[in-house]
């Protein structure tokens, strides 16, 4: 069963829209047709109106500007596009500047299809998204083709639990290891053991080796372990937050991986938690990702990979040749 899809707007909305410019094109040219008396006064003092008559020039004028909006209503139309996956619906549209817009998915929103009794008839209408939660995440998927094809799929990503995570991992396996390419222990994701407070310094440390993950053969980031292996929990962590609970925890996760990773690459992230002994352990499992991930922080970006059981740190020379190998494709399709 297909969780993702990408769709254009119906080419209903293009036909309707070069209708609306030759309505505007007749209504410019009836007003281009008054005032020639006054209009002929100043286009003589043109430097063209040596080279061209009057009548001709107006006549080049409208079918230029016409032809002009005409184009721009074309490629705005074949420049926008939506695109969803598990957990992510993203919008892409401009002509002059790209632009793009990446929602988060998750159960709580509500999706519902509109349309008019013209869109009924040529297959297309338009779908809202609602989110209970967070009214910034609302949006409009207008006037796309077929739209209760695409709602199904949007249903499908919106009750995903991730199409990567098959089997929960097994946490006393992972203890019985020590740390190497795939595996890192973290005490804790922000409160210091060390000075005993809320160290955010301890977050960017989690989220470097969660990007690297990202970028190099995926793994597990193992939160409330020290370094002997000993289970700590999360207990500490809890009491930095409004939520003191593990939803509390994950919804803070998301909030610091989305600003410092992008939500368009939390559906290769999962969150897991388990208890030994009334402890609650937190167990980050992630995939690799289809392209290359950033780490923004400090207001720039850094990447990085797995190296052994360590996370380096690559220089600009370095990432073009990493990516080149890691995701040729991607390269050679310049994008």
């Amino acid at each position: 069963m297909q969780n993702q899809a990408n769709i254009k707007r119906s080419p209903i909305v293009t036909i309707r829209s070069f209708l609306f410019i030759e309505i505007a094109g007749l209504l410019l040219f009836l007003l281009a047709t008054q005032f020639d008396a006054l209009k002929y006064q100043l286009y003589s003092f043109f430097f063209f109106s040596k080279f061209f008559s009057y009548e001709t020039t107006k006549f080049l004028f409208l079918s230029i500007a016409q032809f002009v909006i005409t184009v721009y209503a074309f490629m705005r139309w074949y420049y926008e596009s939506y695109s969803v996956r598990p957990g992510l619906l993203s919008h892409q549209w401009g002509v002059l500047f790209r632009k793009n817009k990446n929602i988060p998915l998750d159960k709580s929103m509500a999706v519902t299809v509109s349309a008019g009794p013209l869109a009924k008839l040529f297959h297309y209408g338009s779908i809202y998204v609602e989110d209970r939660k967070n009214k910034n995440n609302a949006a409009i998927i207008a006037d796309i083709s077929r739209p209760r094809d695409f709602l199904k799929v949007l249903e499908r990503c919106l009750n995903s639990d991730g199409s990567h995570f098959h089997t929960e991992p097994n946490l006393k396996e992972l203890l019985q290891m020590e740390e190497h390419e795939r595996l890192e222990f973290k005490t804790s994701f922000r409160f210091d053991h060390k000075i005993d407070q809320l160290n955010r310094e301890l977050e960017k440390a989690a989220l470097k080796t969660i990007a690297a993950f990202l970028n190099t053969k995926g793994g597990h980031l193992v939160i409330g372990v020290n370094d002997e292996k000993e289970p700590i929990g999360l207990a500490r962590d809890y009491a930095t937050l409004k939520r003191q609970d593990n939803d509390g925890f994950e919804n803070h996760f998301t909030q610091i991986f989305n600003v410092m990773i992008g939500p368009e690459f939390r559906h290769f992230v999962k969150v897991w938690f388990n208890s030994l002994s009334d402890i609650e352990i937190c167990v980050v499992q992630v995939v690799p990702s289809t392209r290359p991930v950033y780490l923004k922080t400090d207001g720039n970006e850094y990447f990085f990979v797995r190296t052994g059981n360590v996370t380096t740190p690559l220089k600009l020379s370095e990432v073009e040749v990493y990516r080149r190998s890691r995701w040729p494709n991607r390269v050679s399709s310049g994008i």
